[in-house]
């Protein structure tokens, strides 16, 4: 079959000590500082067949995530810029859908020709964390395209359980191929989804919400506020694409954050109350969170979804008197994420398509990995067949 995949040099910097895993898997927790000068090329590797709890599919459709882009893309050193979970070579890809196109002799509850989409997130079921119901932070935790083989191929192989049907969406649409790139939207939608309804309980319908960052993972959050009765939805981006893709999709402000006082502005948009609910999405919270004190509102809740490495001052006291909350939130396994997404994609709660700048072929991969250095697309669609 054919496939995209990501090789790099294996070494590590002279300050990062390795622990034995690492050094004998190479499953490296901390990715930018061990992987340097990576390469994507793409190539032919052999068909897999399924395990006995495992279903081959037939990639449909699989989108570029900025994950991607960060281990596809390098610092001035030469080391990948992801600060995740990471091992290569591997091929690429985790946001995806396809059909069924083989079942493991164990698997009872999907037969070939089945339309899923599934979770990136490989949980064991059987640790500490597992066990309390913490999937996202695994003991044992594999990463589908980013520790095992994704989905920028023709076929990949996944263990069931991990599994969702998109019958309900394709019903609603009513044409397989588009089913199947919707299906695609459901990984990113659903880390948007677990970090604001799951991993802290504060959302009520009337927020006032604030969106840092236009990229797939805040316009996936600004949709779902919407969806979910935010009085207001507030977009900060940089890219003026990306911010046009932003109203398309009902924010009720759209700002470049360059040269704005960030309170002044909030406490304007909300009437001098500050916002309740805040995405960081951006991976710039030195930008985006840092400068955040009097916008806050009272009893103000903070999701902080994006990746970054650098350490972060925040206004302790100001969280303190306003009795802020702060929930860091990593992943999209679990509490039935998947099912309430593809449910509200299929009432029509949540229209995704706007998101969808471009469909290339996997032929085409390595120009749209090169196009979207820019950050103007707000999501491309890769179609492997």
């Amino acid at each position: 079959m054919k496939a995209l995949t990501l090789t790099a040099e294996f070494a590590p910097k002279p300050d990062y000590k390795l622990t034995e895993r690492e050094r004998a898997t190479h499953r490296i927790f901390t990715g930018s500082q061990v992987w340097k000068n990576p390469q994507i090329t793409i190539g032919q590797t052999a068909d897999p067949t399924p395990k006995d709890d495992e279903v081959i599919l037939q990639v449909g459709a699989v989108g570029i995530c900025g994950s991607d882009m960060h281990m596809y893309e390098a610092g001035p050193d030469g080391y990948i810029l992801y600060p995740g979970l990471t091992r290569f070579p591997n091929i690429l890809g985790h946001e995806f859908s396809g059909k069924v196109a083989a079942v493991g002799k164990n698997v009872r509850d999907l037969k070939v020709g089945d339309l899923v989409t599934a979770e990136e997130i490989q949980w064991c079921g059987e640790c500490v964390s597992c066990r309390r119901g913490f999937v996202n932070h695994c003991d044992n935790l594999e990463e589908l395209g980013f520790t095992t083989p994704g989905a920028m191929a023709q076929y990949i192989p996944v263990r069931a359980r991990y599994c969702w049907k998109l019958d309900e969406l394709a019903d609603r649409i009513g044409d397989e191929h588009e089913a199947l790139v919707m299906g695609a939207m459901v990984e990113p939608t659903g880390v948007s989804y677990h970090a604001m309804f799951n991993r802290i309980h504060t959302w009520q319908p009337g927020v006032y919400v604030v969106v840092f960052g236009g990229g797939p993972i805040g316009l996936a959050a600004e949709a779902l506020a919407v969806a979910a009765g935010a009085a207001q939805v507030i977009v900060f981006d940089t890219s003026p694409a990306r911010r046009e893709i932003a109203k398309k999709l009902g924010a009720t402000h759209v700002l470049d954050p360059v040269g704005l006082d960030l309170n002044s502005t909030l406490l304007d948009l909300t009437y001098g109350r500050g916002v309740d609910f805040v995405v960081e999405a951006a991976g710039a919270p030195m930008h985006t969170l840092a400068p955040l004190t009097t916008s806050l509102a009272v009893n103000a809740t903070i999701c902080h979804i994006g990746r970054s490495e650098k350490p972060t001052p925040l206004s302790l006291e100001h969280y303190q008197v306003r009795g802020v909350q702060f929930a860091g939130s990593l992943g999209h396994a679990g509490h039935g994420t998947f099912q309430n997404v593809i449910r509200m994609m299929a009432s029509g709660k949540l229209d995704l398509r706007p998101m969808v700048s471009a469909r290339m072929a996997l032929d085409d991969a390595l120009s749209a990995f090169k196009r979207l250095e820019s950050r103007q697309d707000a999501k491309i669609i890769l179609l492997p067949n």
